[in-house]
């Protein structure tokens, strides 16, 4: 086919066009993605600032509890900012495809009894019900840590004492399910699908102050996927929300 000067002149030009308009795209995307992460570092890192400015000059006028206090504070504030490094690192090796994982046969129950058992529930009574004969092909510390995100979800969205209930169980068709039950405020439908985006802000009313990168739900979503399974979001029994994530059995 001949094609003269003219139109391959004007093919450039859109392909230039097109080319210039993909990086533009790729310069705004990563510019609103250092600002979240800058937005995201900046309250614990001013926190632990704050304590240790202030630490350091009422020192000598504190007594022995106080400064104990004060230290604890700066503990909590530190771990709150290595949550979100990581965080923020396991979801850019997500988007990069990077992550690696190691699936094995692996008995379900007894490590969603472990998570369970491991996670730092406060003041909510935390019930946890499995099948023991329930192996499947999973990447163990990947599901460790989507579970013990959901149980973060329920914990932070509810009242301080409210239960939260953890099940696993095999379904009909042999897939393993795993479902996380709180007594919070529940999730709107049209959220559903949101509160699975990187820095999802949304927060139930009453909770507008609950602090979080709004990565949790992502990185979970994603380690399910990552083993052909999902995670479903239903309303409680009575109230609450459900969060259900479902893995086949590979076999």
């Amino acid at each position: 086919m001949f094609v003269s000067a003219e139109q391959g002149q004007e093919r450039a030009r859109e392909q230039l066009s097109t080319s210039g308009e993909d990086l533009e795209e790729e310069t705004r995307a990563r510019s609103e993605l250092t600002s979240m992460i800058a937005h995201e570092l900046k309250n614990p890192l001013m926190s632990i600032k704050g304590l240790a400015a202030t630490g350091s000059r009422l020192y000598d006028s504190m007594t022995d509890d106080e400064r104990k206090d004060f230290f604890r504070l700066i503990d909590v504030e530190s771990s709150r900012l290595k949550l979100i490094v990581d965080e923020i690192s396991t979801a850019l090796k997500i988007d990069a495809g990077e992550l690696a994982y190691a699936i094995r046969p692996e008995a379900l129950g007894p490590l969603v009894e472990e998570t369970a058992w491991h996670f730092s529930a406060g003041d909510h009574p935390l019930r946890a019900e499995t099948e023991q004969e329930l192996t499947v092909p999973i990447d163990r510390g990947r599901i460790e840590e989507a579970l013990t995100n959901l149980l973060d979800n329920a914990a932070k969205f509810s009242a301080p004492d409210a239960p939260i209930v953890v099940r696993a169980f095999r379904t009909a068709d042999g897939s393993a399910t795993v479902e996380v039950l709180d007594r919070g405020p529940g999730i709107p439908s049209e959220q559903r699908s949101e509160v699975f985006r990187k820095f999802n802000r949304y927060r139930p009313p009453g909770y507008e102050e609950v602090p979080g990168a709004g990565l949790g739900l992502f990185i979970s979503s994603a380690h399910i996927k990552a083993h052909g399974g999902r995670i479903d979001i239903e309303d409680g029994s009575g109230q609450g929300t459900m969060l259900r994530l479902t893995v086949p059995s590979g076999g």
